[in-house]
């Protein structure tokens, strides 16, 4: 039966949060067979995050080489474990070359002399981790003999390892192993243990499964918060080893380094880094005759995207190494894929065709392993002395006049040098040509595009409360923030005290520009007007676009006192103005502002939603506002809300003469099927921290009917429903493309009620009648598609042309947009609207767009794409096929409503600035239909 936890409960109530485990020495030390009974490699066996802290904790009663950590809660409140191996002579002085470590990660108050004594004096700091995506096992196998490997050996290599480097070894993702491990092993012949992880029945992450690698620049959730603590605020490791499985085909692993784009905000350093690991790992993997290890373009990753586990540590000047495996619980084979047959520099030694076992890529995962600590133990000085290198440069760099090179300002120097009427002069380098040197100071160097020396945050804005959850992104990734101690003047512009300043003369510079600033991808064809070659993930991310916040650069260095900020911050309190008994007045502006709301609906008080503009003191509040009539009750509420929540409010004498709409808690349906999807589990995550009462349905009790019983809305998220146009639908990695059913009698019975697809013969019929009998739909991202098709709306795709006669979608060469933001026109004054500023940066990555048929009389078009210069941030080829279409069309069925909307507005919990559009179509969804 499914295995319990009480292993690591039991465990945990021996450890402080802070406070190590450790034994004196016993040899020898018990193998992983020993305790668990199990070698690692077996086939058709999978330990849980019990049996990795269980093995751990004997290890750490054995061995005086290890101690454990607790890092703190996971999702599901289990105890997150870190084992932290060494030689018993460095973990006496643990703290001290901790702080070393950090010392020289934050580059601050040290000349180099005084940061080359501390690198010859301190050890060097290896992340190494495994099982961050749950169903990739060999990595959880690999992990336990790995920890293994370096407590128990006695080798020469290992000893020297153990002098020279401090490892920190994590399992990623302990509720996900947890759930894999005891889902996997429910059989207790493994005869009986099916062979791949198909049937698991919801995502290996409780909220928000594969995407959990997608977490690390917001920090969202646990166990991200976890790791970047100990990553980016405690222990600053110079490198990161982030091991996942599922090599590219006809290899057996994928190791650094990786094919380009380049990320212009990280120092060069960090790559030159990465590659001398890569070749270290890749030269031991032959010394070996370990052979099938590929490279650079043999597979999509990149380090161009900020984000991931991996890839967040290049913007924090640390090495960090992906490995992709092969290795399933069963024997597979390598196939023979001819183009991985020829040696070059990307894949030197190519494998034969075989059957492959989990044995044998243990075996290459525990080799990687020790490639990187026999590095790490070698270049123990260099390591140290660069990381604070990168970081002083980058302290360097924000305190003086520095500028970024991007493809942007290499068109600007051709245009220059065109526009000076000069022709390129051909260079010996066959291909290239050269222009005037004087370009290199007149165009690269211009002084206005100086980089900015600080950005700065004033609580003047639109949404200050999402401000500051942005601010706690960065202050969670390690950036630091400070706060204005008086109001100030800046380059013209005034500045209340409070404002908050984040300085770029900081070691983790290029994390925060990554931050602020637009990405400019250089665009990538395959070859000249051929398809373009997609990135890793997405090509614009700007997070300050995203949450739409509203700051400053300051090209100049900022003089106002300052105090730095010690933990995450909370909104400033707001106020409630006038002391009128008819109720309160509330600004729609703020994301919060929907947690009142639902705080309210949930008291039973009345609130609603003002049509027109309302003066109110010396001022108006836009459309939308909220009017709630006073009770003790919700002027408790209220005033609450206001000191927590950073809402003002405004106690009216009367109650205002705009035309008002009754607000009542909608009961929200958000659809899942078996095994979920990524997007419905961030929508729950989203849905908890606003407030939002909600109930996950499944296609079967779609297909019973009823609905509007129940529900007043139903929320399907992107990749649930196929379409004409992309037969599978979904971007981003993020969809449930193969919705495989397991047989329900291999399942448990609580899990049957969940199988089932949603279908044109059953599920369709039923959503149908329940908009026409008054309910709402709402449809994200390609599932908006498929609802067009299925209810034959009177909306065409907006990105489609004509060809022979057939409505064919644009080709890749014409239309191509990879994951960037883009600004959308909105309509305030409608209720999907409300609160929104007049323009909106939408995440867009392949979305649909929408244009309304000639009889499509009764809808709205609230946000759509007009005007020139839609990107803002990453890659967009031919936006001008975006001209004049929707983004979001709400419009009329039967009694009900259906809202379209084809850029995901809640995409990874990041996108806030477009959250109200979700939030409002919730409560406009749930009420009557206006006639």
């Amino acid at each position: 039966m499914i295995h319990k936890t009480a292993a690591i409960a039991a465990f945990a109530c021996l450890l402080m949060t802070t406070t190590a485990l450790s034994a004196p020495a016993k040899a020898p030390v018990s193998t992983p067979q020993a305790v668990l009974g199990h070698v690692m490699g077996e086939d058709r066996y999978v330990p849980n995050y019990s049996d990795t802290v269980k093995y751990w904790q004997v290890l750490a009663s054995q061995s005086d080489r290890i101690q454990l950590v607790d890092i703190g809660a996971t999702t599901e409140k289990r105890r997150q474990i870190m084992a932290i191996v060494s030689s018993p002579e460095n973990l006496a002085l643990l703290e001290t070359y901790k702080d070393i470590s950090a010392r020289l990660g934050r580059a601050e108050g040290l000349t180099d002399d005084e940061a080359r004594a501390l690198a010859a004096k301190g050890k060097s700091v290896v992340w190494v981790d495994g099982g961050i995506h749950a169903s990739e096992v060999e990595t959880d196998h690999a992990l336990i003999q790995q920890v293994y490997d370096m407590v128990a050996s006695d080798d020469p290599e290992a000893q020297r390892i153990r002098e020279n480097v401090i490892i920190l070894f994590a399992a990623d993702n302990p509720d996900g192993q947890d759930y894999v491990a005891d889902w996997y092993m429910r059989f207790k012949n493994p005869a009986e243990r099916e062979t791949n992880f198909d049937s698991l029945p919801k995502l290996y992450h409780p909220y928000i499964g594969h995407d959990n690698n997608r977490d690390f620049y917001m920090a969202e959730m646990a166990e991200t918060q976890n790791i970047t603590r100990i990553l980016y605020h405690e222990w600053r490791p110079q490198i990161i080893l982030n091991q996942h499985q599922v090599g590219p085909a006809g290899t057996v692993v994928f190791i650094p380094p990786f094919r380009d784009p380049f990320n212009y905000n990280y120092d060069p350093l960090a790559m030159t880094s990465l590659q001398e690991v890569g070749a270290a790992l890749n030269s031991r993997l032959l010394s070996e005759g370990k052979v099938g290890a590929v490279t650079r373009a043999s597979a999509h990753y990149d380090t161009w995207t900020n984000g991931n586990l991996r890839t967040s540590t290049y913007f924090h000047n640390a090495i960090g190494l992906l490995v992709e495996i092969i290795g399933g619980v069963v024997p597979e084979p390598i196939q023979l894929v001819p183009e991985r047959q020829l040696p070059k520099n990307d894949q030197p030694a190519p494998i034969a065709p075989q059957m492959w076992t989990m044995a044998q890529s243990v075996a290459y995962s525990v080799s990687i392993n020790r490639a990187t600590l026999t590095y790490a133990a070698s270049n123990r000085e260099k390591l140290l002395y660069n990381i604070y290198r990168m970081g002083k440069d980058s302290i360097n760099a924000g305190s003086r006049d520095s500028w970024t090179v991007t493809p942007d300002r290499i068109a600007a120097l051709h245009a220059a040098s065109t526009a000076a009427g000069l022709k390129p002069v051909p260079t010996r380098t066959t291909g290239s040509s050269a222009i005037e040197s004087r370009f290199y100071a007149d165009v690269l160097h211009d002084p206005a595009y100086r980089d900015a020396r600080a950005y700065i945050i004033s609580p003047d804005q639109h949404d200050f409360p999402t401000a500051v959850r942005f601010l706690n992104a960065l202050i969670k990734m390690g950036v630091t923030v400070e706060r204005a101690r008086t109001d100030f003047t800046q380059e013209g512009k005034a500045y209340p005290a409070g404002s908050y300043i984040v300085k770029a003369a900081q070691a983790y510079r290029p994390h925060l520009r990554d931050m602020f600033e637009p990405q400019d991808y250089a665009e990538n064809f395959e070859y000249p007007g051929g398809p373009p070659i997609p990135p890793a993930d997405a090509s614009g991310y700007t997070l300050a676009y995203q949450m739409s916040v509203h700051f400053d650069k300051a090209q100049d260095a900022v003089g106002v006192a300052t105090e730095a900020i010690d933990g995450v911050l909370k909104p400033y309190p707001g106020k409630i103005a006038g002391v009128g008994k008819a109720g309160f007045l509330i600004s729609h502006a703020t994301n919060n502002s929907f947690i009142l709301t639902n705080r309210l609906m949930k008291a039973k008080q009345k609130a609603f939603w003002l049509s027109e503009p309302t003066a109110v003191g010396d001022g108006a509040l836009e459309s939308g506002a909220i009017w709630v009539p006073y009770t003790p009750q919700s002027a408790s509420i209220i005033k609450a809300a206001v000191t927590e929540l950073g809402i003002d409010a405004y106690a009216l004498a009367s109650v205002p003469a705009s035309a008002k709409t009754a607000l009542k808690s909608p009961r929200i349906a958000l659809v899942d099927i078996y095994g979920g999807v990524m997007p419905s589990g961030w929508t729950r995550w989203i849905f908890e921290q606003f407030e939002f009462p909600y109930t996950v349905v499944h296609p079967q009790e779609l297909d019973k009917g009823g609905l509007n019983a129940k529900y007043d809305i139903v929320l399907m998220s992107d990749s649930l429903l196929p379409n004409r146009y992309t037969s599978k639908g979904g971007g981003m990695f993020r969809g449930k493309f193969d919705n495989k059913q397991p047989d329900p009698a291999r399942i448990p019975v609580e899990y049957r009620g969940w199988l089932g697809t949603i279908t044109q013969d059953k599920t369709i019929p039923s959503l149908k009648a329940f908009v026409k009998n008054g309910g709402a739909l709402m449809a994200i991202g390609s599932t908006s598609q498929g609802i067009i098709d299925a209810f034959d709306l009177p909306v065409q795709n907006g990105t489609t042309q004509m060809v022979d006669g057939q409505e064919q979608v644009l080709p890749r060469t014409k239309f191509y947009i990879p994951g960037a933001l883009l600004t959308a026109t909105t309509d305030p004054t409608t209720p999907l609207g409300y609160g929104l500023e007049p323009k909106v940066d939408l995440f867009f990555d392949s979305s649909p767009v929408f244009r309304l048929k000639a009889e499509a009389l009764d809808a709205h078009t609230p946000i759509r794409f007009e005007g020139k210069d839609l990107l803002h941030s990453g890659w967009a080829l031919g936006t001008d096929y975006l001209q004049g279409t929707a983004a979001v069309v709400d419009l009329s069925y039967g009694s009900g409503r259906v809202f379209l909307f084809g850029p995901e507005v809640a995409l990874r919990a990041q996108t806030q600035g477009a959250f109200k559009l979700m939030f409002n179509a919730l409560y406009d969804g749930a009420l009557p239909r206006k006639k």
